[in-house]
């Protein structure tokens, strides 16, 4: 039987590997239908636009700010993230789960907008881990790497809004972390309602 799909919210700090484990988990659990986020930064290399972000100059991003069209919006280093509100809330409607990657003040935002969302937080196990693979990655100079590590020590803080730890120092455990989650929030009876009332209310 039909129900309204439910809401998934990847977080986390940079350097945590929310792309990574949010690509796995879009392969190996099925029914799931990503929401593309609204981005004013350049593309990375190997990044593609409708696949990876929809970007977006400046004035193109406040455009939409302006006709409504975000669920939620923010500004990080410099540039500004949204996730568009239109396909979210038709696949929502349509029964089809949505998962959104989102940084932490955007997930706050939706969580004031869809209180029943779930929240997943998306970490390695330390600090030190984090610093080490921002500088692995080598996409950043020193200042910015710095700045990316102070930032991240506000949005450890912000955990305690999160429905979800899922802890990234072995990427195949988180994959099977996070697709549980979204395994035992499908079977849960308030997410299935007319289904359990049907069977409640057999003569």
């Amino acid at each position: 039987m039909k129900r309204k799909g439910i809401l998934f919210v990847l977080s986390g700090p940079s350097g945590a590997g929310k792309g990574t484990v949010l690509g796995r988990v879009i392969k190996e659990v099925g029914g799931l239908a990503l929401s593309v986020s609204v981005t004013t930064r350049a593309p990375r290399v190997g990044e593609i636009d409708g696949i990876h972000y929809h970007f977006k100059t400046e004035d193109e991003f406040m455009s939409m700010v302006n006709n409504d069209e975000f669920l939620e919006y923010v500004a990080k280093f410099k540039n500004k993230y949204g996730t568009p509100k239109a396909q979210v809330r038709e696949h929502l409607e349509n029964g089809t789960d949505v998962i959104l990657e989102i940084e932490t003040k955007g997930a706050a935002n939706i969580r004031r907008s869809f209180p029943e969302a779930v929240l997943v937080f998306i970490t390695p196990s330390s600090y030190e881990e984090l610093s080490r693979r921002l500088s692995q990655r080598g996409t950043e100079d020193e200042k910015v790497r710095a700045l990316r590590l102070k930032i991240a020590r506000t949005e450890y803080k912000s955990l305690r809004k999160y429905d979800y730890l899922a802890i990234n120092d072995d990427l195949d455990e988180c994959v099977k972390t996070v697709s549980a989650i979204i395994t035992s929030e499908r079977a849960k009876r308030k997410n299935n309602l007319e289904l359990a009332e049907k069977l409640i209310n057999i003569e």
